[in-house]
C-alpha cells in the first residue's frame, strides 16, 4: 500500500507541544520518529519565512494547511453557513489567508467544515437546513475559485453530529452531496475516525462508498485518546482504504493526555505553549510520536500481506 504519514501538529497541544514556539526541536523529532509530513496550522502566529526551511531542513513536507473553523479553535465567528453576512465573509477571509500560506508552505490542502456557530444551535438551527446548505454551497464557490487559482484543494471535513449543523456536512455522503450539487472540480473529502464514529453506520463501508473522493484523512481514535484504545478497527479501515486506491497523505492526531489538555483548545489551535499549560507533567515528544507511527505502520503491514 505504502501509505504517507504526517502529523497534525496543533495536536501537539494535547501532549504541551507549541510548533510555533519550538518548531526546531518539534520538527526533528517528527523527522526522527520517521514521519513523512506535518500539516500546519492556519494561524496568524505562523510565519511560512521562518518555517518553510525549518520543515525542509529536516525532510519533511507540508500535506495540509489546517482549517480553523470551530469557535473555540478560531476565537472568532467564521461560520460559512450562518444567516450573518459578516461571520461568512470573515469565513472568507480566513480562508483566503490560509490558502495562501498553502502557496507559501507548497501544501496541497487546505480543509474546510461547518461547525456550530457561538452559540450552539442543537438539535434545531434557527435557520432551515436548505437555507444553510445554500449559504455554505455560495461561500465554498468563492472559496474554491480562489484556492483553483493557486493549485489548491479544498476537502471539506464532516464534523460529528454533535459538533455541526445538521444536514449540512456531518456524514461523508452530505460532502458527497456537495460536491455533486455544486459541481466544483478541486472540492474533495476529509473524513476524520472520530467525527464519523456516532453518525456513519461503518465506517469502512461509508469510506468506500466516497473513496474516489478522498484527498486526506484525519487518523485519531474514537475516544481521541491512544490510538487501539477506542472503537476504530484500523484494520477495516486500512482494507477500505487499499480497496479504494488510496495514496495520499494519513494526517494522525496526537491523543488528549488529559481532561486539562482537552479543555484547554478553548485558548485555541496552539494556545497550549511549549510551557504545556494545561498539562500536568508534560510527557515526552518522542514516545507519542514513535509509537503512533509504529501502531499504524503494523497495521499497514498486516493488511497488505492479507492480500
Amino acid at each position: 500500500m505504502g501509505f504517507k504519514y504526517t502529523v497534525v501538529s496543533e495536536t501537539l497541544g494535547f501532549l504541551g507541544y507549541d510548533i510555533l514556539e519550538s518548531p526546531r526541536e518539534i520538527l526533528a523529532a517528527i523527522q526522527e520518529a520517521g514521519w513523512d509530513g506535518v500539516d500546519m496550522p492556519s494561524s496568524t502566529r505562523v510565519d511560512p519565512k521562518v518555517l518553510k526551511p525549518l520543515v525542509d531542513a529536516a525532510g519533511l513536507v507540508v500535506p495540509e494547511v489546517l482549517g480553523a473553523w470551530a469557535y473555540f479553535h478560531a476565537g472568532e465567528d467564521r461560520d460559512l453557513a450562518s444567516g450573518n453576512p459578516a461571520a461568512r465573509e470573515r469565513g472568507m477571509l480566513y480562508a483566503k489567508r490560509a490558502i495562501d500560506l498553502c502557496v507559501a508552505f507548497e501544501a496541497r490542502l487546505f480543509s474546510v467544515c461547518a461547525p456550530q456557530p457561538p452559540v450552539p444551535q442543537l438539535p434545531f438551527p434557527d435557520l432551515p437546513i436548505k437555507t444553510l446548505r445554500k449559504n455554505f454551497a455560495d461561500a465554498l464557490q468563492e472559496i474554491c475559485a480562489y484556492a483553483a487559482e493557486r493549485d489548491i484543494v479544498v476537502p471539506l471535513e464532516p464534523l460529528s453530529c454533535y459538533e455541526a449543523f445538521p444536514g449540512v456536512l456531518t456524514t461523508v455522503q452530505e460532502a458527497a452531496m456537495l460536491i455533486h450539487e455544486t459541481g466544483i472540480p478541486n472540492l474533495g473529502i476529509q473524513p476524520d475516525i472520530s467525527h464519523m464514529n456516532p453518525g456513519e453506520a461503518s465506517i469502512p463501508d461509508s469510506l468506500r462508498a466516497v473513496g474516489k473522493y478522498i484527498r486526506h484523512i484525519h487518523l485519531n481514535e474514537t475516544t481521541r485518546y491512544d490510538l487501539g484504545c477506542g472503537h476504530a478497527d484500523f484494520h477495516a479501515i486500512f482494507r477500505a482504504l487499499r480497496d479504494v486506491g488510496y495514496n495520499g497523505y494519513l494526517a494522525v492526531y496526537m491523543p488528549h493526555t488529559t481532561q486539562e489538555a482537552a479543555q484547554s483548545l478553548a485558548e485555541g489551535y496552539g494556545g497550549l505553549g511549549s510551557a504545556g499549560r494545561g498539562v500536568t507533567g508534560r510527557p515526552e515528544l518522542q514516545t507519542y510520536l514513535t509509537r503512533a507511527l509504529k501502531y499504524l505502520k503494523e497495521i499497514e503491514r498486516t493488511v497488505a500481506l492479507e492480500r
